[in-house]
């Protein structure tokens, strides 16, 4: 159930409360591969002409050293955010070395071996070393191809003012802080209840190149030579060829309280398992990974959705959510859609902010172990399958939840959301973005996974049809302009980073790396005040 209760829905009547709405902020992070010509990932390095990646605010590079990520400042405006996205992709498509452009896809091109995929380097200072062996481990424990995988992040926030004027109303007695964080983690989990509808709407790799897979898959279909794809697929990037970990999928963190997830975080990363151990974490002088803890670091953490707390210099995530509580979440589940040039549109990003916001403010039960498999079966059956005709999504109780009236019922009842919030902004744009999902659900050839497949198929190839369009939308990005005010920030941008790398670089370190990553090890990942309060 996602409607509004009668209070809620009397609160969001308030003029103070309205403000709040209008101050929203967004942030969005995409990843791009930097391809050849011949169409295998680049093995050259990060071009010097974009910055450091160490040091840069808004480029750098994620697993891969070819694996660009530009991010966006938090911004109020979701035309902001979308407009600076774009800046910064042609920005990088004119200073990318010549013959690569930017892959826009999620799904990587074809792989010739694990050996062409170059670890993303960041300098010699004990932080860019540190940056450099957490990848090493990602690459021994899940393997490099499925490192290359590339998707959208989506950071999500209400406004103080929102959170204040419905802590007011709030009987309990918890701090605003507590209030908040609880808020942020309700909306969580109303996307581990109905995210599914995510891959359905957004979902937009149902095909992938032969090389990134061992072996025939038993439930692909085989298109040419170099092609499997899903017949009704949306998302193979949220499936089990995707993001997935044995490990991970047997971790105890839940997010019914932000003291349970901090404890389960807490355990899974002071846990050390046989599987890591395996691997060691060094040979022969040589690192392998961090530590054999079920993860190294927070961000090795998957999921469709994180609580996320910006960090103060040297304070860990963890520290920093026990701290001062949940600052926004990060929704990760979006596919890169190579249909836009940027991977993202204004229609889709009013959308997430309508759903978003409803679902911060629909009630959002507790999640038993029994609801979370359901749960789980329904994202998978989705990403595998999501435009069968007719589908039925297993249900935690009895029956099942036919997809189309499942998806109905949400989008009738985050309309009163949308509808308010288009009233705040003098648009229609939120309306009109929940009446275009609604049309997808009642013709599926109209989602991004259906017109993608068809324009494989017609192509022939995944690699193929994804690589002439990235060609011509690079060279799109190329050729738009920037005025001189918007080069020349970007350029302060990479001077910037230049100079903030030399400061790092040329501090003298306290310890060797081997101490430094000894003392990460054997600290605690909460500070002394957390932990009382555990």
């Amino acid at each position: 159930m996602t409607k509004l209760g009668e209070a809620t829905l009397k609160l969001l009547e308030n003029s103070a409360v309205r403000k709040g709405l209008a101050e929203l902020r967004v942030g969005i992070e995409k990843e791009a591969l930097r391809v050849g010509r011949d169409d295998f990932m680049s093995l050259r390095d990060h071009p010097d002409a974009l910055g450091k990646t160490l040091t840069h605010k808004f480029i750098t590079t994620d697993f891969s050293e070819a694996q660009l990520e530009f991010i966006t400042p938090a911004a109020h405006s979701v035309k902001e955010s979308l407009e600076f996205l774009k800046e910064l992709q042609a920005f990088a498509a004119r200073k990318t070395e010549a013959g690569e452009y930017l892959w826009n896809a999620s799904m990587p091109p074809e792989i010739t071996s694990d050996e062409t995929i170059r670890i993303a380097e960041y300098g010699s200072s004990n932080a860019a070393q540190i940056k450099t062996l957490y990848r090493k481990g990602l690459a021994h424990r899940y393997g490099k191809r499925m490192q290359t995988i590339s998707g959208i992040h989506y950071n999500f926030s209400i406004s103080d003012g929102l959170w204040h004027a419905f802590h007011e109303q709030c009987t309990s007695g918890s701090s605003l802080q507590d209030f908040r964080s609880a808020g942020y983690l309700g909306l969580i989990r109303n996307l581990q209840r109905h995210g599914w509808l995510m891959l359905y709407l957004f979902g937009a790799s149902p095909a992938v190149d032969k090389s990134y897979l061992p072996s025939a898959h038993p439930t692909l279909s085989m298109l040419g030579d170099d092609t499997y794809f899903g017949e009704y697929a949306t998302s193979l990037r949220m499936s089990d060829l995707g993001y997935t970990s044995v490990v991970q999928s047997e971790l105890d963190i839940h997010y019914n309280s932000l003291c349970d997830y901090i404890e389960g975080l807490r355990g899974a990363l002071a846990t050390s398992v046989r599987q890591y151990e395996q691997i060691g974490v060094a040979e022969e002088g040589d690192y392998k990974q961090i530590n054999t803890h079920q993860l190294q670091l927070e961000n090795e953490l998957y999921g469709s959705a994180r609580p996320k707390r910006n960090t103060e210099e040297g304070e860990r995530p963890i520290a920093a959510l026990c701290r001062r509580g949940v600052e926004y979440i990060e929704l990760r589940s979006l596919d890169i859609n190579p249909l836009n040039p940027i991977g993202i549109c204004e229609q889709q990003a009013h959308f997430l902010n309508a759903f978003l916001t409803h679902m911060t403010l629909a009630p959002s039960a507790c999640i038993t172990s029994a609801e979370q498999q359901a749960l789980n079966d329904q994202q998978r059956m989705v990403a595998w399958q999501g435009r069968l005709p007719n589908l039925v999504l297993p249900a935690y109780g009895d029956g099942g939840l036919e997809l189309r009236a499942a998806g109905h019922k949400v989008l009738d009842e985050m309309r009163v959301t949308a509808e308010i919030m288009d009233d705040v902004y003098g648009c229609t744009g939120h309306t009109d973005a929940v009446n275009a999902q609604a049309e997808k659900l009642d013709n599926p050839d109209m989602t991004p996974s259906a017109q993608i497949l068809k324009g494989v198929k017609q192509k022939g190839s995944y690699t193929g049809f994804i690589a002439e369009l990235s060609q011509n939308q690079t060279d799109h990005l190329k050729a738009m302009p920037l005025s001189s005010e918007r080069m020349k920030f970007q350029e302060a941008m990479v001077s910037q980073s230049r100079a903030a790398y030399e400061r790092v670089e040329g501090q003298p370190g306290d310890h060797s790396f081997d101490h430094f990553l000894d003392s990460q090890n054997k600290t605690d990942v909460l500070p002394p005040e957390c932990l009382d309060g555990q």
